[in-house]
């Protein structure tokens, strides 16, 4: 922006927004250069203490896909059934532009950036905390799709040559069928042309 430099940056960080016990306790922070090996080694250790029950993975710096991930790959080499808990909230960057010249004002700009925090415990969460954002590490069916739906199956158009018949496709090429049929009727065609033209 001309005519505006930045002057002042707070930034708002964002709470754990678990209920208690899942708010003070051990948080990995998951950015986007962070090493799988050493994060799933460390909780690893962690859980080698039977007191240790759960543990929180946060993205920071805009990297919730990195956590997501990371989770995933932790409770797919876990030997144990886990118990997973996703909530996102949003952490603030307030930036303040001041106005080199007199007569404007200055701006604000907030910037959102979204955080998640995912719960991993060895224990089922209690049940009044239970939501369709939870879910067990032991689960295969595929979420908000009932367990007998299946999806049509398109029908595999019928191959003539190099040619797939009934794919709608105006640009591929005609079956030698097709092909004697358009001689035939460019040879109908002329004929009624040159008679014409000798009627004439």
């Amino acid at each position: 922006m001309d005519n505006y430099i930045p002057a002042d940056e707070s930034v708002e960080e964002a709470e754990n927004p678990f209920p208690d016990p899942f708010r003070d306790c051990k948080t990995m922070n998951v950015g986007k250069n962070a090493k799988f090996r050493h994060i799933i080694q460390h909780v690893d250790r962690f859980f080698e203490d039977d007191s240790n029950r759960f543990v929180i993975f946060k993205s920071i710096d805009g990297a919730t896909d990195k956590a997501i991930s990371c989770v995933e790959v932790f409770k797919s080499q876990a030997k144990i059934e886990l118990y997973q808990w996703t909530k996102i909230t949003y952490s603030k960057r307030v930036v303040l532009w001041k106005c080199l010249m007199e007569g404007p004002r200055d701006i604000r700009a907030t910037i959102e950036v979204p955080v998640i925090f995912i719960v991993v415990s060895k224990d089922p969460f209690p049940g009044e905390f239970s939501c369709m954002s939870m879910q067990c590490s032991s689960d295969r069916e595929i979420a908000f799709r009932p367990l007998n739906s299946s999806r049509p199956k398109k029908p595999t158009p019928k191959k003539v040559g190099n040619r797939k018949v009934g794919d709608g496709n105006k640009w591929s090429k005609p079956s030698g069928e097709q092909r004697k049929k358009e001689m035939k009727e460019r040879s109908e065609l002329l004929k009624e042309v040159e008679n014409s033209s000798i009627g004439e």
